[in-house]
């Protein structure tokens, strides 16, 4: 403990790694037409930006020409770009929807750290069409693409064209949907700018990001270049979102009597409203009556063949913007605080009463405040679900130390209270040490705070860079009364300890056929947290690579020794207790971004504890036309335990359609067979979505049976069917 403390204290002499030459974002008044074509007047007061290659060849001149500027007024932050190209036939353009992302399409972007923190930030982007596209960052995006929320949304508007000479854009982005801190009449941001080019495989960057720091480096908010605004004041927001919904469902259900299938017609109609309030310049509040959570989007089905919970993520829009400030991340998954606890109780939607929600921040500390009131639903007491999070800079823009308390209380009388402490610190310059600690309690538990039973913890020391020698140590415990109310666990009552050693080469010659490869071994062992006994050993030893022309994959030798004390089902097979090792191999492949179609394959084979096991997983993205994408996937995994004559095969396939009429109007529909349960999942919706705000959708989901008769008594052909009709408006003041 003492290393830890005199370590964290060390940190204090490199608060500042780099000198920063701050750019000025110009104030200026002009009359802008959002065409997509920055040829208006003001646009040449401004001064454009110095983009720098960043891939394949990191450091050289853009092959291609980029002229991007910015400039803000009262209402709004403006960016302008013209994108040419040599030869016009090198752009690709597929995708029209909102929202729409693609490795096949070219890209612009602008992503800012609006608080400056280091931590977190604001990505807009579009393509050649026009497209509004806009996610957002949390913690530096230390864990790649987990930490980026891509459904975030906002209210801004863009516009392109095209002509013979390239593409061209026009952003515009208003005050109000941006949270800042202002000091001495100027605000000060973190800003990068990207443009990415597929047929090219090429990505030009502003300023110039090192691509050792990973496939995000570019999203990183502490890599990007300081920026400020002189006499931006705040324009609060203020936004009235009413709803109407109307919807029918049809459930078969086995009868009381069990001995056949009964039909139950329910048809609904619920109002709601959402209310957004800015209640300063970095604060926002959210008030929520009869909350809308129709979840639009299906699960993908997924089979499970490891001993750990699946996770599936979250996907209501309420619960996704500012995720980033609720999160108390354990990695994996496991988090303190897991919004799909609200508002759904074995996957069926519970009614959500109403609730309010305020995040942002004031000085140097960010806070999350979240309360949720829910029906009665079934057996299910109506519930109050409460969240206050906190988290404070601390020693330097990457290092905070914070706080979380989580309650779940019955109208019944039950309850559950967590709470939690963490800090992450920047320790040298690629370094970073992670500490995290959370206690729960409950009713008809023994609630002992000294005691480890109800504790987690966990720690990581951590090296974020890919060129060169770079390590992660993390040890993680999870005591037997750990039950976190509102909060996922993967698996429960076991302790943690990993060790994972990696060396990256990003070959400087320009006519290497790789353009980065890298060796990484990954050692843990899981113990139960119980009577501390051995559950399973795993070492990962992976090679990765990406080639100058864009393809892209691993393979890695896996070596597991389980430990099993009670029988282990997969299927219609199972695995009876006892000590297993076993040896398989892993790959990955992915074509260049610029092939049409793209195809990933993903595989699986070896030995399975006391069997043998083939996995193999094909995705593929087909851009028919800007307007039309085919997505198929199929995943098979055979498992065969040759000598106890078990065996199965499971076949999932899945195929979703996105017909984008124009960048307002879409058709979405995704089908999944899944052989296991003998069942297609159907998925259809229809958006129009004129502008930020203003929606309407038709949904349709039905669950299909094939088999009917796997079961008695026999199998309705329709499990479920829901047809919905929901139309919101927003109404800003």
């Amino acid at each position: 403990m003492r290393f830890i403390l005199a370590a964290i204290s060390f940190t204090l002499s490199f608060s500042s790694l780099y000198s920063q030459t701050i750019i000025n974002i110009p104030r200026l008044d002009g009359k802008i037409t959002l065409d997509g074509m920055p040829d208006e007047d003001v646009w040449s007061k401004t001064k454009p930006f110095k983009f720098i290659m960043q891939t394949p060849l990191f450091g050289k001149e853009p092959t291609e020409i980029t002229d991007f500027r910015i400039f803000f007024n009262d209402k709004y932050l403006f960016a302008g770009a013209k994108l040419f190209y040599s030869d016009i036939s090198l752009m690709s353009k597929p995708g029209k929807q909102r929202d729409y992302f693609s490795g096949s399409c070219d890209w612009l972007g602008l992503l800012l750290d609006t608080f400056n923190d280091d931590e977190n930030l604001l990505a807009f982007a579009t393509n050649p069409n026009g497209l509004r596209f806009d996610a957002s960052v949390k913690n530096d995006a230390a864990m790649d693409w987990e930490d980026i929320n891509l459904s975030w949304n906002t209210f801004w508007d863009v516009a392109t064209t095209i002509d013979d000479k390239g593409w061209y854009a026009e952003f515009r982005i208003p005050i109000s949907s941006l949270r800042f801190q202002v000091e001495n009449d100027t605000v000060r941001m973190g800003l990068a700018i990207f443009r990415y080019m597929p047929k090219k495989n090429e990505s030009d960057v502003f300023p110039a990001i090192d691509p050792k720091y990973g496939e995000t480096a570019t999203w990183k908010p502490s890599l990007g270049a300081a920026v400020e605004f002189a006499g931006m004041e705040s324009d609060k927001p203020f936004y009235i979102t009413p709803y109407l919904l109307g919807s029918i469902e049809r459930i078969n259900s086995l009868n009381n009597s069990e001995t056949g299938y009964e039909t139950d017609l329910t048809p609904t109609f619920n109002p709601g409203v959402d209310m957004k309030i800015g209640l300063s310049n970095n604060l926002t509040l959210d008030l929520t009556v009869n909350t809308d959570f129709a979840q639009v989007e299906a699960d993908d089905q997924q089979i499970n063949l490891t001993r750990f919970s699946l996770f599936f993520p979250e996907k209501r829009p309420f619960f996704l913007e500012k995720a980033d400030v609720f999160s108390f991340d354990l990695i994996g998954g496991n988090n303190l605080f897991y919004s799909r606890r609200i508002g759904l109780h074995e996957g069926s939607p519970v009614r959500i009463l109403g609730g309010a929600r305020i995040t942002g921040r004031t000085g140097k500390w960010d806070i999350g405040l979240l309360d949720m009131q829910t029906a009665k639903f079934e057996d299910l007491s109506s519930e109050n679900f409460g969240v206050i999070r906190t988290k404070r800079t601390l020693f330097n823009t990457n290092s905070y130390i914070g706080s979380m308390v989580t309650s779940r209380l019955g109208t019944d009388g039950t309850y559950n209270i967590a709470y939690g402490l963490d800090g992450v610190f920047r320790m040298f310059k690629d370094d970073y040490f992670t500490l995290r600690f959370a206690q729960t309690f409950e009713n008809d538990a023994a609630n002992n705070m000294f005691s480890k039973d109800p504790s987690r913890l966990f720690a990581r020391w951590e090296r974020r860079n890919q060129e060169g020698f770079s390590y992660d140590f993390l040890y993680t415990w999870s005591g037997t009364g750990y039950n976190p109310g509102i909060g996922f666990e993967l698996v429960d009552n076991y302790y943690v300890g990993r060790t994972m050693l990696q060396y990256g080469w990003f070959p400087a010659n320009e006519k290497s056929l790789l353009r980065t490869h890298n060796i990484s071994q990954i050692l843990a062992a899981i113990y139960s947290s119980i009577d501390y006994s051995l559950r399973t050993i795993i070492s990962m030893t992976k090679w990765e690579y990406a080639t100058r022309s864009g393809y892209s994959g691993n393979f890695t030798v896996n070596y597991f020794k389980e430990i099993i004390t009670d029988s282990l089902n997969f299927s219609d097979t199972s695995v009876p207790p006892g000590t297993y090792d076993f040896w398989y191999l892993s790959s990955l492949f992915s074509l260049k971004p610029g092939l049409n179609p793209g195809v990933i394959i993903m595989a699986d084979a070896g030995q399975f504890y006391d069997g043998t096991k083939l996995s193999l997983n094909l995705m593929s993205t087909w851009n028919v036309s800007p307007s039309l994408d085919i997505n198929p996937t199929y995943r098979i995994d055979h498992v065969n335990f040759k000598e106890r004559a078990q065996d199965f095969t499971n076949h999932i396939i899945g195929l979703k359609t996105l017909v984008m009429f124009s960048t307002k109007i879409s058709i979405t529909s995704f089908f999944q067979y899944n052989t296991s349960i003998d069942s297609w999942l159907i998925n259809a919706r229809f958006r129009y979505n004129p502008r930020e705000g203003n929606d309407f959708y038709i949904v349709y989901n039905e669950g299909l049976n094939t088999n009917l008769y796997r079961e008695v008594p026999t199998l309705p052909r329709s499990d479920t069917r829901t047809l919905i009709l929901k139309y919101t408006y927003t109404f800003g003041f």
